[in-house]
């Protein structure tokens, strides 16, 4: 039986104002996304779980549940009395890039051990990507694995600010050459492998920017111009949330679509 339960989170403070949807669409029996907002509006996370019988659920949230440990308060303090300062970059940024890569790793060594000790066929794996908004001079931190993508629309003008690791993606890198590969085969995913790193990145971020954090249920099914569309009209995070899994869901739904919109207070 097909559940229509849709997760519908929320995160309004003196930083960020966001809203997390994820819904199951309008074929899967079972969400394997996975959201999380920080009530304290410092860090979104968002993953799209795969493996099939539960397992992609069970790979998305314990993903999740092991990295948001990494950007508590109290961790940031700790690491940031550690960290080696770099020229020209942040100290906070250095400090988030250096959590999002050790969570990465830990996220993706449990996983792969339980990967290991089940024996299973089909590995359990997630892609995942975070958004951190570093408190220094309003920077935005990302990090991402896998084909869930970060937006960001500014100035009418959207931008796509991670690369899929996918093998669609590198095809189309490399020129097209060659057969065509579907898109949903990931080339880098938390759990499958022994190993696995995030691409991480960084900006100073601007007062009327939105972020846009998603699952490929919502690329797959939607283009870019259909998102830039939904921005121009809309300027509310929760507006903007709910015409993008709509729009999703109208397009065929095929996938779970999950989606966290956030824009930076004034």
């Amino acid at each position: 039986m097909k559940s229509d339960t849709q997760v519908h989170l929320q995160v309004d403070t003196a930083r960020i104002v966001a809203t997390g949807i994820s819904d199951t669409g309008n074929v899967r029996s079972e969400n394997e996304d996975a959201i999380f907002l920080d009530e304290a509006g410092t860090f979104l996370l968002l993953a799209d779980g795969m493996g099939g019988h539960e397992r992609g659920a069970e790979a998305s949230q314990t993903a999740l549940q092991v990295i948001q440990k990494y950007f508590q308060p109290e961790v940031v303090q700790e690491k940031l009395m550690d960290i080696t300062k770099v020229e020209g970059v942040p100290a906070e940024v250095v400090c988030f890039s250096t959590l999002a890569a050790e969570a990465v790793d830990e996220a993706n060594f449990i996983l792969y051990t339980r990967n290991q000790e089940a024996q299973l066929k089909r590995f359990m794996g997630t892609t995942v990507v975070g958004l951190v908004a570093v408190k220094e001079e309003d920077y935005m931190l990302w990090f991402h694995v896998g084909d869930s993508r970060l937006y960001r629309w500014r100035n009418a003008n959207l931008e796509c600010l991670t690369s899929d690791h996918s093998a669609y993606a590198k095809w189309v890198k490399e020129g097209r050459q060659g057969t065509e590969p579907s898109k949903n085969i990931i080339t880098k995913a938390i759990g499958p492998n022994a190993a696995s790193s995030a691409d991480v990145g960084w900006e100073k971020g601007q007062t009327d920017d939105i972020y846009i954090l998603c699952s490929d249920g919502l690329t797959d099914m939607i283009t870019d111009d259909h998102i830039a569309e939904i921005l121009k009209a809309e300027d509310n995070v929760d507006d903007i949330a709910k015409q993008l899994v709509d729009a999703a869901k109208e397009a065929g739904g095929k996938d779970n679509t999950s989606t966290i919109v956030c824009s930076m207070s004034p």
